[in-house]
């Protein structure tokens, strides 16, 4: 079981954010053409992006926004006996109002079965883009594409480091976020992504890479009048990966969660089922 906390927490995870909008003139223009108020505020997620918990939002934060979020991931397993704990800082910026930049480090801790197996350290650290290719119309939901770079600043000797040198992901996402009859709304969030990871660039007889996939979606739907109280369900699963790492493994899972956001403050918390599945051959 994980629990996740957005600051950021999550398996459970703790997520929290906390945003400042250094020029208010271009959010303005865009309250009137896309309306976040709909859903009160689109905080920042674990991955470093706008979203739900972990799930990926196609929209971005307004030109001129700075969000800076925390979060936890506390991941226990009985069988294998580990446990796994995250702590994430995240900066997330608005460059346009359809493209924003974010930044992710971490510092990792694990538990394998005994006090002699604890190790902690830094973990690696993400350079992450995302550009709001078209609004939500009457049918069709907005469309995002994000492009996110790992850099392999982890300890490799105590296994926190996911690749040699560098891996890359391309993200395709969606959102629809629509007023409901009785002042009430849905939001519906999916996202693809396609990652390739540089392993061991000095193998013989030749380099070893990996490719692998992530899927993503959730739905988010009010529990209070004033919106502020939201609950979140969220699906994830990852495939083709050969070689797991404390990040990311072959998985599927569901997350319930909650979270309280207003427009300056984000507060959100999960608990995420995960049956992992063993892949034992590359």
């Amino acid at each position: 079981m994980r629990i996740a906390l957005p600051v950021l927490t999550g398996c459970i995870l703790l997520l929290i954010t906390s945003s400042h909008a250094i020029s208010q003139d271009s959010y303005r223009e865009r309250e009137s053409r896309d309306d976040p108020s709909v859903v009160v505020n689109r905080p920042v997620n674990v991955q470093g992006l706008t979203g739900l918990i972990i799930t990926n939002s196609a929209y971005t934060q307004p030109k001129g926004r700075v969000v800076v979020g925390l979060a936890t991931i506390a991941e226990n397993s009985n069988e294998p006996d580990f446990s796994i704990i995250q702590g994430i800082a995240t900066i997330t910026a608005g460059i346009t109002d359809r493209i924003e930049l974010g930044l992710r480090a971490q510092m990792v801790g694990t538990n394998l079965g005994s006090s002699t197996t604890r190790e902690t350290g830094a973990g690696d650290t993400d350079l992450l883009l995302k550009w709001r290719i078209s609004t939500q119309g009457e049918i069709l939901p907005a469309i995002a594409l994000g492009l996110g770079c790992t850099l392999p600043t982890g300890n490799a000797s105590k296994g926190f480091q996911s690749a040699e040198h560098a891996s890359a992901r391309l993200m395709v996402i969606g959102t629809s976020e629509q007023e409901m009859p009785g002042d009430y709304f849905i939001g519906i969030y999916f996202e693809g992504q396609l990652v390739y990871s540089d392993l061991d660039p000095g193998a013989e007889p030749k380099p070893y890479a990996e490719k692998y996939g992530v899927f993503n979606a959730g739905l988010l739907f009010p529990l209070t009048d004033d919106r502020s109280l939201q609950a979140i369900l969220e699906y994830s699963t990852v495939v083709k990966k050969d070689i797991p790492s404390i990040y990311e493994q072959n998985h599927s899972s569901v997350m319930p969660g909650l979270r309280y956001v207003t427009d300056r403050l984000n507060v959100s918390l999960g608990v995420q089922f995960m049956n992992r599945e063993d892949r034992d051959e590359r």
